[in-house]
């Protein structure tokens, strides 16, 4: 097959398959208020909608404790609307719904394959089902991972966007707590 020959100037170069018109992406105008999204900091450049979804009702674990419950089909729905709206930020936790939460989100994810068009907040703390195994002793260093890579089981991800200290259990030392975050980062 014959090669295409090379142009003899830059100003003769035109890339095979762009329209020139179509070099700068140009959104039009959202179609709500919920898509069109600020960035939630000027040090991250992360894209989030104005109003974040929180899950901590999502599922039916916790009935009549803290909130509501949602069976998994209408915490999909809820999530789907939210999403088709235009929402892309979802904030949970380790413990809501007794842990029930985080897998529903990682199921609807997983499902719609719509990962990397959500932002993903979660929290970890100290009171979670771990209590019941005797594993958890808090939010330092030693169970921080634990919390995480569990996290990212139930969510069905690989990452999470925003990690949070959901509860301060006093015996951990803010140096600590910072420094494992700090070293949670770097291994990403």
């Amino acid at each position: 097959m014959p090669r295409t020959p090379l142009p003899s100037s830059a100003k003769d170069y035109t890339p095979a398959g762009l329209d020139r018109k179509n070099i700068v992406d140009v959104r039009s105008e959202p179609d709500t208020e919920l898509a069109r999204y600020r960035i939630l900091s000027p040090k991250a450049g992360v894209r989030v909608s104005p109003l974040s979804l929180g899950s901590m009702s999502l599922g039916d674990q916790w009935t009549g404790w803290m909130g509501g419950k949602l069976s998994p089909n209408e915490s999909e729905k809820l999530l789907d609307a939210f999403y088709e709206a235009g929402g892309n930020f979802i904030d949970s936790a380790n413990n809501y719904q007794d842990e029930q939460s985080e897998m529903i989100i990682g199921e609807w994810m997983e499902k719609r394959g719509v990962r990397d068009e959500i932002v993903l907040a979660t929290k970890y703390t100290a009171y979670s089902m771990y209590r019941k195994e005797g594993r958890q002793k808090g939010v330092g260093v030693n169970y921080m991972g634990n919390h995480v890579s569990d996290s990212l089981k139930k969510l069905r991800t690989s990452y999470i966007d925003i990690l949070y200290v959901h509860w301060w259990d006093y015996t951990t030392s803010v140096e600590e707590v910072m420094l494992g975050l700090n070293d949670l980062v770097r291994e990403c």
